[in-house]
């Protein structure tokens, strides 16, 4: 329970002021009295009273001026006007000029003026306190916003060093993947001399088994070649398509053995990118499997399909080139050849951590699987 207010009357009144009084008193206030505006005033200045009674007519200072005196130096303190007037306007005048509550006289129950200076001193604590946590609630929002502020700037610091470093690493891998492409073409043309050396090489034998042999070898660089090629001229610089590799392969290798319009070239390959580590022993198996194919399964003009299919199930990936050929013989097996193709493709199956199966068919033809996980690593 809060304690109860000083109150301070302020009227010209005697008999009013000390029946105010000892009604108060009674109840347990502590009560100063005035018995003018200067004197009620002064008494205020010095005593600071929750409560103020304040009488409208009064000789030298009336009891407006007093309430437009206390409306400036103390709005919070609670000024009820007991005044005998009974004129509206100076109701109106003191609501004006602040007044918290008017009681007329003569007060016919005292009782009601100490409803009024408890509603009055209660509404006054609230607006203090009010006030006491609007200053809290400012101080904390402005500690608050000068925390968030340093934090702002802190994070717009990083921000802004973060932008830089990104402009810088970005800046970076352009150079490195120009750099790269460099490499890369580089590479493919340094290949293709090597390709043409060994053409021109083949041109100047007579002996037709080692002419032979030096085209393969320059299928083989060819193929390699090719492989660069399109890294370079990929916006990925780090896989190869195989769909557009085996179809850049196929097209190359029909072109050398010229065979015409004799052999068809089928394809059945899915959305499949390899790395460079695994595309290149891919791809020379690829060169090896479909060169035998030209070299042997359509001799003299016989007609047929080549197909290269690929698929990828997420665990391995399936590789099949096969023709409708003559077939291979039947004692035909990949260990016994003494060929350096076969033996190419059974070490590069081996790199590649996968096995190579064979189907051979007098009938149908021969069909050449290479079983290798999507995940080199995996061996």
């Amino acid at each position: 329970m809060h304690e109860l207010p000083t109150v301070l009357t302020i009227d010209d009144d005697e008999g009013v002021r000390l029946s105010i009084t000892h009604f108060l008193e009674d109840s347990g206030y502590t009560i100063l009295q005035a018995a003018n505006g200067a004197e009620g005033l002064d008494i205020f200045r010095q005593e600071s009273p929750d409560v103020i009674l304040l009488d409208l007519r009064m000789p030298e200072m009336d009891g407006l001026v007093v309430l437009k005196t206390l409306g400036k130096e103390a709005p919070q303190t609670p000024v009820i006007v007991v005044s005998g007037t009974g004129s509206f306007d100076d109701v109106v005048a003191t609501l004006r000029l602040g007044a918290w509550d008017y009681i007329p006289k003569p007060i016919t129950n005292l009782n009601d003026l100490e409803s009024s200076i408890i509603r009055t001193s209660e509404r006054a604590r609230l607006l203090v306190e009010n006030e006491k946590y609007k200053k809290e609630l400012e101080i904390k929002i402005r500690d608050r916003t000068d925390e968030l502020e340093k934090t702002n700037l802190i994070l717009s610091e990083e921000i802004t060093a973060r932008k830089t470093s990104e402009k810088l690493v970005r800046a970076s891998l352009a150079e490195k993947e120009v750099m790269l492409k460099e490499i890369h073409h580089r590479v493919k043309n340094n290949l293709q001399v090597i390709s043409s050396l060994l053409s021109l090489q083949s041109g100047y034998t007579e002996d037709v088994e080692a002419s032979n042999l030096l085209r393969e070898c320059q299928h083989r660089v060819r193929s390699m070649s090719m492989l660069h090629e399109r890294l370079y001229r990929s916006e990925d610089l780090s896989r190869i398509d195989m769909r557009e590799y085996v179809h850049t392969l196929m097209n190359f290798l029909l072109r050398s053995y010229t065979v015409d319009d004799k052999i068809k070239p089928s394809f059945n390959i899915d959305d499949i990118h390899l790395g460079i580590d695994e595309a290149i022993p891919c791809g020379l198996i690829i060169n090896e499997l479909l060169s035998n194919s030209l070299r042997h399964a359509f001799p003299g003009s016989c007609e047929g399909t080549l197909l290269v299919s690929m698929s990828d199930d997420g665990n391995n990936n399936c590789l099949t080139v096969s023709d409708d050929g003559i077939g291979l013989p039947c004692d035909f097996k990949i260990g016994n050849t003494n060929t350096l193709g076969m033996t190419l493709v059974e070490t590069l199956a081996e790199q590649l951590c996968g096995e190579v199966i064979i189907k051979k068919d007098m009938k149908t033809g021969s069909s050449f699987q290479v079983i290798f996980p999507s995940k080199t690593d995996a061996c």
